[in-house]
This record gives C-alpha cells, structure tokens and sequence, in this order.
C-alpha cells in the first residue's frame, strides 16, 4: 500500500496548521455496467483409486468351498470337494484378472452294468469299484483365472462382464484301475461351477456405492475455500463426465472433466446445494484452464486498504500527516472514487477519482485520469492552487500505476497450497497452477470484478 501512501502524499502539502479541510461530498451516480458473460471453464482431473478395499470385501463376500456330485447306476458316479485360495487381484489394460489358485478331492466309483430288475433305480450287477483323488493325501491342485470388463453407467453405477479365461489342473487325476482321465470331467463340472461365479464377481462389483463417494466429492468441490488473506473461491461445478477405467496393478485410472463456473470473493458466498448430476458425454481433455471472476467489495477492499495505510504517516515541510481511513466507492463511467480521512497537524477528508485501465501484456493497473474530483479541487484552488501544476498532476498519475504480476505470483504460490490438500478422509488433491494472469477489469455499482485465466494441472487420488 506504499503507492497509496505516495499516491496521497501531495495532499499533506496543505498542512500548516491545524484546521480542517473538509470539501463538501460528491453525491456518487453509479451506472452500473453490464459485464460479459463468464465462460465456463473445463478441468481435467486425473482420477487415482486404490481397489484393494474393494477387492477385500469382494473376496469375503465370494464363496470358498464349492461341492458338487452326479450319482449313476451305470458307468462312472463322482463327489468332489474343490476350495479356493483367496484371489489374487491384477489389472492391466481395460481389463481386471482374477487369479485364483485352488484344490480339490474326487470320489469316483464304477459300474461295468446295472439291471432294474429288482429296484427301478437300478442295481449294479457286479459290486462297484471304488477309486478317490485327493483323498486321504494330498489335495490336487488347479489354477483358474477370471477376466472383467469396466464400464460407468451415466447414474454411476458399475457395469461389468466376467469370463472365465483359465482352468488349469497342475495334478491331474487319472483312476488306472479302471482306465479312466477324472481330469476331464472335473474340469467340465467345475467350471460349470466358476461360470456361476461370474455373475457373483459381477454382482459384487456392481453393489460398490461409487456414487455416494463422489457425491461427497461432489460437494466439497462446490463448497467455498478459503485462500489465506484473500478471500473465497468457489469452482461452482455445473456438469462432468468420466473416461473408461484404465488398470494397472491393483490401481485403477480415470480421468473427471469438470466444468465450471468459479468466482472468487472477498466475502464468504452462501453455500448452495450441490447435488450430483448424471455423467455427460466424455471429451478428452488435460489440466486446467479455468476463468475465474475475482469480485472485490468495495467495503473489503476499503477494509483492506486501511487496515495497510491505518496508522502510517509520512512528513512534509516537518508537519506530520496521518493517515486514518480509506474508502472505495463505484462511480459512473467505469471510475472509481477514493475517499481518503487524515490527521496531523490538519485533518480532514479529501476526493479523488480516475479510470481504472488495465494492460494485459504489462499486468499492470494505471489511473491516467485520476484528478482530484470537482469539489475537492475547488477547495484546493482557494489555497493551495500550485498542487494542480502539470509537475504534480503528472506524479500523481506515476505513482497510481500498479505491476499485479507480484501479487499474482504471491497468489499463484497461495493456490498451489489449496491444490495439494486432503479435501476429506483418503481423498487427496494434488495439483500445480502454472499461471496466474488478469485479463480483464470492471468497475460495477458495488464491488470490482477481476477476470483472471489460470492454467496447470489436477489429480486425485483416493
């Protein structure tokens, strides 16, 4: 605030003794100036899920042990026991494999010729033979492997496809004393067994509640944030979409696209209902480039402003002046008033008023018009009409020139902490703003709006 500081210095020149300058008050005709509309910004934000809690509770909820049985007069009669191990989770590509190794133990017995004639069910001729695998030794070992397919639903539920990709027996079991490959059979009955157990993988995956975690996601990105000895910026989502799931170890990816309508505020927004809407039409995209609407009351900035120049003093010809107050009002034609309250050896009130313009290229804020306004001057050519020399005009209009790029790097530094944050509980936001420009200003009736473009990247990671 120096440059208000030297920006007001010539009024103290007046002070030479102690009265009261005190011109009559302008009354203030606000035209209020329609503002181009707000374009909506996008934000592509790199979706990071950890699936290991997910696949432990699809690992309990799955059965382990599966028996089966066909019992026949004539010809071979089977039991057989198979359990699993628990699943080994691996994804790759668009697909998610479920490795499952497994054991299992078979009774088998024979008979050559059955006859009904004394029980319809009929009775074996000859007494049975009797063979077993995995029974009373070691169990028999198979491997089996399962593929699924991802995709989001639009009211976010997860759509999948389970196959059956692998059934392999590493101890095959093979009856010598009757001729007979047990492999086989096993294999086909078990695997009518496996094939079932898709629908249950499916079923599982599809009762993950995805939507009530991003609907929390939902509302804390809606939600206001407090940007350290700024103010509030709120994102204001307005729709999103989401890529197909990309796997990787036990990890999945997606990609969010955000967009939005965000404004930033000197004064903390009331918090409206955000409710989440269906997924729209997903278009790639990378990072984030947003246009975001600063709005600076007149009253924060006035608050703002005095509590830097509260205080401070500077001396003139030895008579001190002190500076008390600093108000900030709108003005017709795009100006702005300044109203500046001092003390010292004189007190009293001045007026200013100028255009604010703004230089992109430069980052730079002037007031080339910036003149005392008409009552102030009047009270000033009664006593002091040297100050309005082109000399003095001139250092004025210097010293209202105002290089932001300082305060957009000091705020860039101060998102950069509000992108790397913990927004609830294993929920991680990680980012990097890489520019921070103002494109455009506008004075309005109550506060002063800041269009500003920023530009970087988003992730986030639960």
């Amino acid at each position: 605030m120096k440059k208000y500081i030297l920006l007001l210095s010539p009024f103290v020149l007046l002070i030479s003794c102690k009265s009261t300058i005190a011109p009559v008050e302008p009354a203030i005709t606000v035209q209020e100036i329609p503002l181009p509309a707000q374009k909506e910004s996008s934000i592509a934000l790199p979706i990071k899920i950890n699936l290991q809690p997910y696949f432990s509770e699809t690992e309990k909820a799955l059965p382990k042990t599966f028996n089966g049985k066909e019992d026949n007069c004539e010809g071979v009669s089977y039991a057989y026991k198979f359990v699993r191990n628990p699943i080994q989770f691996d994804g790759k590509g668009d697909l998610m494999y479920f490795e499952v190794d497994g054991k299992y133990s078979l009774n088998l017995n024979y008979c050559p010729e059955c006859t009904s004639l004394f029980d319809k069910k009929g009775n074996c001729v000859v007494p049975r033979v009797y063979a077993s695998c995995g029974v009373g030794e070691p169990m028999r070992r198979v491997s089996v492997g399962y593929a699924t397919n991802f995709s989001i639903t639009p009211d976010f539920k997860f759509k999948t496809k389970t196959d059956l990709k692998k059934f392999e027996t590493i101890d095959p079991c093979e009856i010598t004393v009757f001729s007979y490959d047990a492999t086989s059979k096993l294999k086909k009955e078990v695997t009518g067994v496996l094939k079932d157990l898709e629908k249950t993988i499916d079923n599982e995956i599809a009762s993950i509640d995805i939507k009530s975690e991003l609907q929390e996601v939902w509302k804390l990105l809606a939600e206001s944030s407090a940007i350290d000895g700024y103010g509030f910026l709120s994102l204001q989502p307005k729709a999103l979409s989401l890529s197909d799931i990309r796997f990787e170890n036990k990890t999945a990816f997606v990609d969010l696209n955000l967009t939005v309508q965000p404004t930033f505020t000197t004064e903390k927004p009331l918090q409206k209902e955000a409710k989440l809407p269906n997924l729209s039409e997903h278009k790639k995209a990378k990072g984030f480039n947003i246009e975001l609407d600063a709005i600076a009351t007149y009253d924060s900035l006035s608050s703002i402003m005095t509590k830097a120049i509260q205080g401070q003093s500077v001396m003139i010809k030895n008579n001190e002046v002190i500076f008390k107050k600093l108000e900030v009002h709108g003005a017709s034609n795009k100006q702005l008033q300044l109203k500046l309250e001092f003390d010292g050896k004189k007190s009293g009130v001045l007026y200013l008023i100028g255009t604010p313009a703004f230089n992109s290229e430069k980052q730079t804020i002037s007031f080339p018009d910036l003149a005392f306004e008409l009552e102030s001057k009047n009270l000033l050519l009664k006593s002091a009409k040297w100050l309005f020399s082109d000399k003095i005009t001139n250092a004025m209009r210097e010293q209202a020139k105002f290089d932001i790029t300082p305060y957009m790097e000091e705020m860039k530094g101060t998102l950069q902490k509000e992108l790397n944050t913990e927004l609830t509980k294993g929920v991680f936001l990680k980012g990097k703003a890489e520019t921070l420009e103002l494109k455009e200003i506008f004075p309005g009736k109550d506060a002063l709006l800041l269009r500003i473009n920023t530009k970087g990247e988003l992730r986030l990671s639960m």
